[in-house]
């Protein structure tokens, strides 16, 4: 029902996370497909190296994949080989996906899935220009506050620290200079418009959990408030 309301409302793409959230790959199926129908692009976050589960995410008509905690260059090659048919990668030629997204799925897919790498830790950011220029990765998603705690950060008050910054700025650069598309999280107008300014291609905003927890509560507050 979320996924079909968001979807209804006009995103462009909807995430679904499957490393902290607790849906099924059954559970996941029937979302990815409502998601479709109502005209949004249905993205999968997957378990953290997990190339098995890339090939089912995409296999259930996910748009993409984001993979959790990519830190090496050794495993962003491996989850673009589990993302890519060949000859361009290893993706096992199965699923519906040709009755359900049409007969020449298996030869535009490639193309049209896209794999987002998480770049969210300091290790990765080491060589993040090397993983974006890997063939078969589309892009990255940034985790900012895994990262601020790789480098040893609070996870409080870390988009000040200079160290911060600066690994932010060079992922975004690594984006540009690779033609990958970058993209973040936010939590709200402000921080989007900046996230939009510091040149970020694709950015999401709260959660479904935020949406509901930040508008009910105000709610209880103002009802208390009357009474």
């Amino acid at each position: 029902m979320v996924s079909r309301y968001l979807a209804k409302m006009g995103w462009d793409w909807i995430v679904l996370d499957m490393q902290h959230g607790s849906m099924s790959f059954e559970t996941a199926y029937e979302c990815v497909q409502t998601i479709r129908a109502g005209g949004a692009r249905p993205i999968v976050r997957v378990g953290i190296d997990r190339p098995f589960e890339v090939q089912r995410a995409l296999d259930i008509g996910a748009g993409g994949v984001v993979i959790p905690m990519v830190n090496s260059l050794a495993t962003a090659r491996e989850m673009a080989r589990a993302a890519k048919y060949p000859p361009q990668g290893e993706r096992s030629f199965g699923s519906d996906a040709a009755i359900v997204q049409g007969a020449d799925y298996h030869e535009q897919a490639n193309a049209e899935t896209l794999l987002l790498v998480q770049v969210e830790h300091k290790d990765a950011v080491a060589v993040v220009e090397e993983m974006l220029a890997t063939k078969g990765v589309d892009g990255c998603f940034v985790g900012p506050t895994d990262l601020a705690l790789s480098m040893g950060l609070s996870r409080h008050g870390y988009a000040s620290h200079p160290d911060h910054q600066a690994a932010m700025q060079r992922i975004v650069a690594a984006a540009k200079s690779t033609g990958a598309l970058a993209c973040c999280n936010t939590y709200d107008p402000e921080d989007f418009q900046e996230k939009v300014a510091a040149g970020y291609g694709a950015i999401t905003l709260m959660s479904d959990v935020d949406l509901l927890m930040g508008s009910g509560g105000k709610l209880l507050q103002e009802l208390r408030a009357r009474v």
